[in-house]
């Protein structure tokens, strides 16, 4: 592999692991957990040692500096503090910028930050000293995070003659920790027709993993280990765990005893009849009795995983190549219905096997688009914990308490959608953060807890992704608001607004109810943009808040930015492609179901309600077959609870298709979101009906 390949590779694992890493060390202040402890600990020792092999020395010198405080940290000798944890996010701060670089930080900048870090670092590296943890109390610093003990039960046949059931006392077993190595022992089980019901034929032996003492363990067997072989020996001192891997390449008796499966003792007596009989070791570790078949056939892949240094069943693909791949896939789309086309002109006999034919293969076609959409998609999580930092980071610099908790992780979403939310996301909780959350005495003076809260949410709902941002802070004060809508002559004095409508005026440009600026928000720029990238997207944000309570802001956004379900209507010779999910029904509405009402225009009524009536011809400048609104049909789309009619002369039936996007050159209008190549070569326009809607309210 050539030296590039190798540093590309390096950087792009190095990105991934810079992006976890930042929120797992904000997750370790808030809530300390020695598990999460060790992950940071091997990404810091992967940046490390891939560093070094990709050339990066002055990374791999300063990670191992870093790597350093972190064994002190893992051993105990230092407690996490607020300020450990500003040194470590400060650490891959360094590192992001010296792998990635940035405009802004020169290489003599950079140099000082690292010498200043440094010399952090090497005050708790010399002068290791138990800290006081975060909360100010003084606690007992962890020793080992945790004991290992190889455990032997094998019970006696008549044990359930005592009232004793052995599955019992292993599922107890089993509530102090995680087995991370098991073997059951069915040498003893008899045939099936001589099999005693009332008999135990079954014994265990495995390695537990506990934050619990010996006594703890030794306890969970009080009753039985005088009557029966109990056997629990402490192996922590000579445990080695790491992901069931070893780095390096080691002899089968050697990993035997790093699992737990023998004695160095038994290994030795072991070694010293393999010198005599001149055989195999594991034939000899059998024959002895010290360990399986099975257990040596898993020690044996073992060491053939280390030898070979098997990697995981994933490859990376660039996100350009799985887009031409939906691209292609898009022509195949085009050319299934160009053939469906022609058989259409075919005799009745070869129409029917060519539509035979086409339907199997849409079948595979749809799987294959599916497919293609699975890989796309990625869980929600990782982009919300790249908030973590940025919440604790920005409380610090405003004087507050606030916790970030994260709720449907595994959510999943396009990764073009997740790649453009981030920013409207940032934007928001960082107005959260500076208008909607109080100062730890005004919460207190409310009545509230000092620490405020900030709820990240994510879930499915009807064909859509909605993302949620919820605080308990002050609300928004519509009084304020309506004043601010007055001033700016959006509104008439006394007139009457909905909520709904009121709250709008939030994500108009210029349009801030701070009054200051600070360092993060007030200057009414950036929620105009957020609600403009998030239409962007095919979505739309709307507003919920109770005042003195919390404000939510609920994001609805498609799964992907690919592919469209939708329904062809014709309007005169054009084509346009609504949404699927957007139609909520099509009629033909009589003369007499059609008025005009003051301020709100055409209706068309419709199951007894007045929905707006919009003259599609009208709004895209085309001619229409109709214009009389009860000779043509009419599609009535929602979006965000508003609902609107629309006017086609004709319904050309359902099409999955691949969405194009438009140049600004073509159109600037919101009521059109792509469009799409049919299997005539045609193209039809995309209606983006929550554009559309908006540009009818803003006429």
């Amino acid at each position: 592999m050539s030296e590039i390949s190798i540093k590309e590779i390096f950087l792009e694992e190095a990105k991934e692991i810079l992006e976890q890493v930042e929120a797992d060390v904000v997750s370790l202040e808030e809530n300390f957990n020695p598990e999460l402890l060790n992950v940071i600990f091997r990404h810091v020792h992967t940046l490390k040692g891939s560093s070094g092999i990709a050339g990066f020395d002055e990374v791999y010198e300063f990670n191992h500096k870093l790597e350093n405080l972190m064994d002190l940290i893992r051993s105990g000798m230092l407690n996490i503090t607020s300020e450990i944890i500003d040194v470590l996010l400060q650490s891959f701060d360094w590192t992001k910028l010296f792998l990635f670089g940035d405009d802004n930080t020169s290489k003599e900048q950079l140099d000082q930050i690292k010498e200043v870090l440094l010399e952090h670092i090497d005050v708790y590296v010399k002068t290791p000293s138990l800290t006081t943890a975060q909360n100010g109390n003084e606690t007992a610093s962890p020793k080992t995070p945790f004991n290992y003990f190889r455990i032997k039960a094998d019970f006696k046949e008549n044990i359930f003659e005592h009232g004793i059931d052995p599955l019992m006392i292993m599922q107890d077993l089993l509530s102090l920790g995680t087995v991370i190595y098991k073997n059951v022992d069915r040498s003893k089980l008899p045939e099936f027709e001589d099999m005693d019901p009332e008999k135990c034929y079954l014994s265990w032996k495995l390695i537990l993993k506990t934050e619990h003492t010996r006594q703890k363990v030794d306890d969970i067997f009080l009753f039985v280990k005088e009557d029966n072989d109990i056997v629990v020996e402490d192996i922590t001192a000579g445990y080695e765990e790491n992901g069931d891997t070893y780095i390096t390449e080691r002899k089968i008796g050697e990993i035997l005893v790093k699992k737990g499966i023998i004695t160095e003792t038994e290994l030795s007596e072991v070694i010293q009849s393999q010198e005599k009989e001149n055989r195999k070791l594991g034939d000899i570790v059998v024959d002895k009795g010290f360990a399986t078949e099975h257990e040596i056939m898993n020690a044996l892949n073992e060491q053939d995983k280390i030898r070979k240094k098997v990697d995981t069943g994933t490859v990376r693909v660039d996100t350009n190549k799985m887009d031409n791949l939906m691209n292609l896939l898009g022509e195949i789309v085009i050319g299934q219905s160009s053939i469906a086309r022609i058989a259409d002109d075919l005799d009745d006999e070869m129409a029917f096997r060519m539509k035979n034919a086409l339907h199997a293969l849409d079948r595979t076609t749809r799987e294959f688009q599916e497919q293609i959409m699975s890989i796309r998609m990625i869980p929600v999580g990782p982009s919300f914990e790249q908030f973590l930092r940025f919440v604790r980071d920005a409380a610090h610099s405003e004087g507050k308490e606030i916790r970030l908790e994260m709720e449907g992780k595994e959510t999943e979403l396009d990764k073009t959608v997740i790649e453009k939310i981030g920013d409207p996301l940032k934007h928001m909780i960082r107005n959260v953060i500076d208008h909607a959350l109080e100062t730890p005495e005004e919460r207190a003076a409310a009545g509230k807890e000092r620490t405020g809260h900030i709820w990240l949410r994510a879930y499915h709902q009807e064909g859509n992704v909605f993302i949620e941002i919820t605080d308990d802070g002050r609300g928004i004060n519509k009084k304020k608001l309506y004043e601010k809508a007055v001033k700016k002559e959006l509104i008439l004095p006394d007139e009457e607004v909905s909520d709904s409508r009121l709250l709008s005026f939030i994500f108009l440009p210029g349009f801030s109810t701070a009054a200051q600026v600070g360092e993060l928000s007030g200057r009414g720029v950036g929620m105009d943009v957020v609600k403009t990238n998030i239409e962007a997207l095919r979505g739309s944000v709307e507003i919920e808040t109770e005042e003195g309570k919390g404000t939510t802001f609920r994001i609805k956004l498609p799964l992907t930015l690919a592919i469209i379900d939708g329904m062809l209507v014709r309007v005169g010779k054009n084509t346009y492609i609504i949404p699927l999910l957007s139609i909520m029904e099509t009629i033909q509405a009589r003369e007499e179901d059609i008025k005009t009402i003051e301020g709100k225009g055409e209706v068309v009524i419709a199951r007894e309600e007045y929905i707006s009536l919009v003259r599609t011809y009208k709004h895209f400048g085309t001619e229409a077959d109709h214009t009389d609104p009860w000779e043509a049909l009419q599609v009535i789309v929602e979006s965000s609870g508003e609902k609107v009619a629309l006017m086609v002369d004709d319904l050309l039936g359902q099409q999955q298709t691949v969405i194009k996007s438009l140049d600004k050159g073509i159109t600037e209008s919101r009521s059109i979101s792509g469009a799409a190549i049919l299997g005539d070569g045609s193209i039809a326009l995309i209606i983006d009906i929550h554009g559309l809607i908006s540009e009818i309210k803003s006429k």
